[in-house]
């Protein structure tokens, strides 16, 4: 009777227990394979204690710059060209404008050259949209030396300045533009060359005594001139110019701050500036920073603290971005 009790007993909770689970069980079933929630962090922790990557098969360090913008972190020693050692590091393509953004700056910190030597090292922030280079820090395996330069605006736009606060790019003081324009490069002959962005119709003069050798005033390319610093035996190049002072003539000597011709644009980038360089009768280049005088330019006092703050953010975020390079590489 009582193994009769007992076995009724557990039939009725058995019954109950299903009524129960199928009345409170969801209308629409779960799909048998459908994904658990993942989450990035852990639920107990801020996100700001972890460094903001999301792809565990490339992982490269990224954060935000001081303006919100999304970046992205690399460092490496090169081996090979530069966009071939940051493929064998990160297994990714870096964009060209990158690579020239790069060579753009250590063109200044390099002796006015655009040389690199296996065993250099290069640690930068850039910008995920932009491409744009805002801190870089380069080692030159040779002379041994550090060099660190950040994008940064004291207010008359960003320029790059070194660690010490000077502008990367001093100012030429006897060159043939007035004041102190910006220099960008473009590829002439596989051969990165310096374009001074001065502002379209202005007037391009000469800084020395000069002959004049050749010239051609193209529609599609520009004016085109070379002449003879005639005390210094160098030859200088012109491309860009808009107008060519019609007075000119071959062989002809003219004399210092002669006007001749205006600046125009650059083909090539759809930019207002003219290139400028100089050979030696060997036909080495020589870069106008090597050959005329320049003037270095400073930040202001009041742009120190802010330029300071940024210093201590790159330093800061390098700090991270290299502390969790060491979980993956």
């Amino acid at each position: 009777m009582k193994n009769r009790f007992a076995y009724v007993s557990v039939l009725l909770v058995s019954v109950f227990l299903n009524v129960f689970l199928y009345l409170n069980q969801d209308s629409t079933p779960a799909e048998e394979d459908e994904e658990k929630p993942f989450f990035l962090y852990p639920t107990d922790h801020s996100s700001l204690d972890f460094p903001l990557t999301y792809d565990v098969d490339l992982p490269q360090f990224r954060t935000f710059s001081p303006h919100g913008d999304n970046i992205l972190f690399a460092d490496f020693v090169i081996r090979g060209t530069i966009a071939d050692s940051f493929a064998r590091k990160y297994n990714t393509k870096l964009p060209q404008n990158i690579v020239k953004n790069i060579q753009e700056i250590v063109y200044f910190l390099n002796g006015y050259k655009i040389r690199f030597r296996e065993g250099d090292a290069l640690t930068f922030f850039y910008d995920e949209k932009t491409g744009e280079i805002l801190y870089l820090k380069y080692k030159n395996s040779s002379v041994r030396s550090v060099s660190e330069v950040y994008l940064f605006d004291a207010g008359n736009g960003a320029f790059y300045y070194t660690a010490d606060g000077y502008a990367l790019q001093p100012c030429i003081t006897n060159g043939p533009f007035k004041g102190c324009p910006k220099v960008r490069f473009v590829y002439e002959n596989n051969i990165l060359v310096p374009v001074f962005e001065v502002p379209a119709n202005d007037e391009v003069h000469l800084p020395f005594l000069a002959k004049l050798m050749e010239f051609d005033q193209s529609r599609g390319f520009g004016g085109t001139m070379e002449l003879i610093y005639s005390n210094y035996a160098t030859r200088a190049f012109f491309r860009g110019l808009a107008s060519i002072n019609p007075g000119l003539r071959k062989n002809a000597l003219y004399k210092e701050k002669a006007v001749i011709g205006r600046s125009g644009y650059i083909f090539s980038d759809k930019k207002s500036g003219v290139i400028y360089f100089l050979r030696k009768f060997d036909n080495t280049i020589v870069s106008p920073f090597v050959f005329h005088h320049t003037e270095g330019r400073q930040l202001s006092e009041k742009s120190m603290l802010n330029f300071q703050i940024l210093r201590n953010f790159y330093s800061k975020a390098s700090e991270y971005a290299k502390n969790f390079e060491k979980s993956y590489f």
